[in-house]
């Protein structure tokens, strides 16, 4: 009862920001490939970058918790690293699927072969990967290890992909003013605190998860 509570907590704040965000918090005047303003569509922001900012952070741990893996040899770190990033692939998959929903109108195309789309699907196949990679490999210590090492390769993509928008000219538009080669949404103060509060939210949410996910794993190893 208590891990539902906590579920339900967490989804419940992200409700609660999002509809802040969604009727308190006014649109940006983002221009559409016509010229149209995006108006409440752009709002998805407000949902994408939070969702894209927990799936990094989970990818994070996942690496931290596979380094003491490799340091300490405990399995503990193990189940932590792959409960994390479960999490983490959970939050990047819809991360993406909520871009692609704000680029058709945006761009006019679901999809285009941006740097920062690139590099964000590079992440994203590396860390699918990994848990591919955890099913095939039988032997706990062999897949244990395997499985640390590749966690910090993807570490090392995430500011791949975070740079990417200030390394090369690119449609995406950066939230911070001068991140980016291209275009820009600018911080205002409404702006900020509805992204504050969305991206606090995602992040309790996410830590729910997590922990929810590592108590099923830990009780499975222990019936193992």
């Amino acid at each position: 009862m208590k891990k539902s509570l906590l579920f339900a907590l967490g989804v419940g704040v992200v409700a609660l920001t999002q509809a802040y965000a969604l009727f308190v918090v006014p649109p940006v005047k983002w221009p559409g490939p016509n010229g149209e303003v995006l108006g409440t569509v752009q709002k998805i922001f407000y949902l994408h970058v939070p969702l894209a900012w927990v799936g990094f952070l989970m990818a994070s741990i996942s690496a931290l918790a596979g380094f003491l893996y490799l340091t300490r040899r405990s399995a503990k770190w193990d189940r932590l690293s792959a409960s994390a990033m479960e999490v983490g692939v959970v939050f990047l998959t819809v991360a993406i699927a909520t871009g692609s929903l704000w680029a058709r109108p945006a761009w006019g195309t679901f999809w285009t072969w941006d740097p920062r789309l690139v590099s964000m699907a590079v992440l994203w196949v590396l860390a699918v990967g990994y848990l591919f990679l955890r099913n095939l490999v039988d032997e706990p210590e062999l897949r244990a290890r395997v499985s640390a090492l590749l966690s910090l390769i993807i570490f090392v993509n995430i500011p791949v992909v975070f740079l990417s928008i200030k390394l090369f000219r690119t449609l995406h538009p950066a939230v911070v003013k001068g991140l980016s080669k291209g275009d820009t949404y600018g911080m205002d103060t409404p702006i900020l605190v509805g992204l504050l509060l969305n991206l606090t939210a995602m992040t309790v949410l996410g830590f729910a998860l997590l922990y929810l996910r590592y108590s099923k794993e830990n009780g499975e190893e222990a019936c193992t």
